[in-house]
């Protein structure tokens, strides 16, 4: 269902997601692709005890440097959610949903160049970790999110 961007150093990766916008979201997408070894199970995250191993505070001060390394300056307070299938060998896939919202938690749209640059950072995350069945222990793909929590245009905090 989802997916990132491969290859590049932190500073020089590229936003190279085009955006598709439907009546049921935003969504980032590179190209499609499954892996033919996972099954096509979509457990999310917390029902597999998942949780991208670096702190929250960590991804802030990282998202932080990434951003102003590009030199934008962004405005708005809310959140830009990224949801993402991740693969049973522990490998995003090229789909990305685009979530965002007002500090409100009402639908918003922040500037484009912002969300593209985030999603650039998102594709810098290379630690994911690979999920087991409950049960079976069989690999398995599971829903990952990603949420930058912005106030004034600046990333205050990373919900991964």
């Amino acid at each position: 269902m989802a997916g990132l961007l491969a290859g590049g150093a932190l500073l020089s990766l590229p936003a190279l997601g085009q955006r598709v916008t439907t009546p049921q979201g935003e969504y980032m997408d590179t190209t499609r692709r499954l892996n033919p070894k996972c099954p096509g199970v979509y457990p999310y995250y917390y029902s597999v005890k998942l949780k991208y191993p670096r702190s929250s505070a960590t991804l802030r001060a990282e998202a932080q440097a990434f951003l102003r390394a590009r030199g934008g300056h962004y405005a708005g307070s809310g959140y830009i959610t990224f949801r993402f299938v991740v693969d049973c060998e522990g490998r995003p896939l090229p789909r990305t949903q685009v979530l965002q919202t007002d500090a409100a938690y009402q639908p918003a749209h922040f500037a484009p160049r912002l969300v593209e640059e985030l999603y650039a950072f998102v594709g810098t995350l290379r630690e994911w970790p690979r999920a087991k069945r409950p049960g079976s222990g069989e690999a398995v793909n599971y829903i990952a999110l990603v949420s930058f929590k912005l106030t004034d245009g600046q990333v205050v905090a990373v919900l991964p």
